[in-house]
């Protein structure tokens, strides 16, 4: 698993983009979210930002699930409609349990049009929690 890209903009969230080995020919996935991420019992804010590489409008799910124990609000599966070259951004939150474990703790995202899988990729949160997990 290679080193994925982190950078933190002017708003003060990093910028996340997915470790290798997903499928992101189609549609490109990048998470952002404001370091630390808040403390168990707590949400915090996370966006998730699509393009679209196609040159055709994509109408589909977008399904989202979180580290095992951790929780997500408002769901798991968005309905998605990208222009063609557009980009979307999905908002939701995250909670982190009690004790989250050693990682990687992997948020894992895929895109599917009818039968068709777009896009399925990972995000390792495990540098954005607030307090030292050991492997």
């Amino acid at each position: 698993m290679r080193k994925k890209r982190r950078r933190l903009s002017e708003t003060g969230r990093v910028t996340l983009s997915p470790v290798d080995g997903g499928k992101t020919d189609k549609i490109h996935p990048v998470l952002q979210y404001q370091k630390p991420l808040s403390p168990p019992g707590s949400l915090s804010e996370l966006f998730l930002l699509l393009k679209n590489k196609t040159g055709r409008r994509v109408e589909g799910w977008l399904t989202i699930t979180p580290p095992p124990r951790w929780g997500i609000e408002p769901g798991k599966r968005l309905m998605i409609a990208i222009r063609p070259e557009g980009t979307i951004m999905a908002e939701f939150y995250l909670s982190t349990p009690a004790l989250p474990g050693p990682g990687p703790h992997l948020l894992q995202i895929t895109v599917t049009e009818g039968n068709d899988l777009l896009a399925e990729a990972a995000f390792d949160l495990r540098a954005g929690l607030l307090f030292p997990v050991n492997n």
